[in-house]
């Protein structure tokens, strides 16, 4: 007999991961989705923050697909704090967008590789080194 999350899972495709099993965003590749990490600006709220990184790109050229906010949160040791997004579809305008408003708006970029956090300015860090939040 299936569960109620089984047949959620069906429906939507995959599996729905429970608070204390979430992975973090880019950890793990999935096919035709691209995670980036953009810098808190230190003044606004997330979602505020979000919707101005996209609003400061200028002109978006992506064709199909979007830009999705994620509730993980990464904190460097210097204070410096990253928030998840993800995007798919047209992944290469899409990311030309979301580095094009963290341009405008001088925000660091960075990603997962590995086991390691790349930030634009070129520093790599340890996941390890990191504090990791979920919200």
């Amino acid at each position: 007999m299936n569960s109620d999350r089984e047949v959620l899972e069906k429906i939507f495709g995959g599996k729905i991961g429970q608070r204390g099993q979430r992975v973090l965003p880019g950890l793990n590749p999935v096919e035709g989705v691209e995670f980036l990490y953009y810098e808190d600006d230190g003044k606004s709220k997330v979602n505020k923050q979000f919707n101005a990184l996209l609003d400061s790109a200028g002109s978006i050229k992506a064709t199909s697909g979007g830009v999705v906010s994620d509730s993980c949160k990464i904190h460097l040791s210097d204070d410096r704090l990253f928030h998840a997004l993800s995007y798919h579809g047209d992944i290469d305008g899409w990311r030309e967008a979301v580095e094009a408003g963290a341009k405008a708006r001088g925000l660091l970029l960075a990603r997962i590789e590995g086991e390691q956090f790349v930030v634009s300015d070129g520093r790599s860090i340890p996941l390890s080194d990191c504090k990791i939040e979920f919200s």
